[in-house]
């Protein structure tokens, strides 16, 4: 209530027609001039000149400070409701603490800039004085006199012309000035108000956001902090603990497989005693046997079961082979997905610590 009491009201109407109401009286003086209520000369092509640049003035006049002030004024309540509405919804809790982040000064910007087009009032200092210099050139080429004149007394009459022309035509770049002049006035008177507005409402909100001091170090902070549970992720990820639960899952790995292998070196030199038995006992029954047809076959037999002791030798040897290189695989696929998580890792402090710079560099500056 007391920013409200502070601020104030006001009437947009009675602003713009105070900015309004002398440049009318001018140009009213100049229409008065044309019609000979008043003792100035004053050409038709200077009152049309004239007209037109108050025209343009009388469009500019609603993104004037002075006048936009007021409506800013106004809206203050609407602004209001705004504006809590952005604070709680950019709050932040620091050290038990909750406040907004908001930049009140670009909110404050942006919702000035909604009410009065900065684009006009920059341009409108420059542009009335401009239109009036181009409304002299222009009443100038329009009273210009024709000097294909055979008599001197007809030349003097045109240089005459001319010259008064000339007087005349001035009028458009002495009120294009003036514009300029009282704009420019109103303009600056308009942007106090407007200061004063925002530092009431500034001081009267300031305490409900951080200010900028605070937030620069809760962001170093943070990234202090991220910095530091990147580090701790690679220090678990590095550590002597890790490399030993590491070797030690391969060191059994390769021990079994070192025991499966002597397993089958085992059986196939069991295999090959059953197939040297077998064969010493056909060639033992060849010797001693009297029928030799019933010898023959008996050596078939016997000569099958060492091509199946051949075979299960071969499959065993197949399937050791076909297990070492599976383990082996394993090892090396295991260690290339290793070798790819430090590189990432790596990666990740090095962009890390170069944003880390960044912002600390950035912070100093600012």
């Amino acid at each position: 209530m007391d920013t409200e009491r502070a601020i104030g009201s006001c009437f947009s109407f009675l602003r713009f027609l105070l900015i309004f109401i002398v440049p009318f009286a001018v140009f009213g003086v100049v229409v008065a001039s044309y019609l000979h209520y008043l003792p100035y000369k004053m050409p038709i092509q200077s009152v049309v000149i004239i007209g037109i640049i108050f025209f343009i003035f009388l469009l500019f006049i609603p993104h004037n400070a002075y006048y936009s002030s007021c409506k800013i004024i106004n809206s203050f309540r609407e602004m209001k409701k705004d504006l809590k509405h952005r604070i709680r919804s950019t709050l932040l809790k620091i050290n038990g603490e909750k406040k907004s982040t908001l930049d009140i000064d670009v909110f404050l910007k942006n919702y000035f800039t909604n009410i009065r087009n900065d684009n006009f009032a920059s341009v409108a200092t420059t542009i009335f004085p401009m239109l009036g210099i181009l409304g002299t050139f222009v009443s100038i080429a329009i009273s210009m006199p024709d000097f294909s004149v055979s008599s001197t007394e007809a030349l003097d009459r045109e240089i005459s012309v001319l010259l008064g022309g000339v007087g005349t035509a001035f009028y458009a770049s002495i009120y294009g000035i003036f514009l300029s002049i009282w704009w420019m006035f109103f303009e600056k008177r308009g942007l106090s108000k407007i200061d004063r507005y925002a530092a009431l409402v500034k001081r009267d909100f300031s305490q409900y956001l951080w200010d900028e001091l605070t937030l620069n170090h809760y962001k170093v902070a943070q990234m202090q902090m991220q910095n530091e549970e990147l580090i701790d992720s690679l220090r678990e990820s590095f550590n002597i603990h890790f490399m030993k639960r590491f070797n030690d899952s391969y060191i059994d790995s390769y021990k079994k497989l070192l025991q499966d292998t002597t397993y089958s070196f085992d059986k196939i030199t069991h295999d090959m005693k059953t197939a040297s038995s077998i064969i010493s006992s056909a060639l033992l029954d060849v010797s001693n046997s009297k029928n030799s047809i019933d010898t023959a076959r008996e050596m078939d037999k016997k000569l099958d079961k060492f091509y199946e002791a051949i075979s299960s030798l071969d499959r065993g040897l197949d399937k050791t082979f076909v297990k070492i290189d599976s383990e082996v695989g394993d090892i090396v696929n295991k260690l290339a997905d290793f070798a790819e998580i430090v590189a990432r890792k790596s990666d990740d402090v090095e962009l890390s610590l170069q944003d880390y710079h960044k912002q600390v560099k950035k912070l100093l500056k600012d």
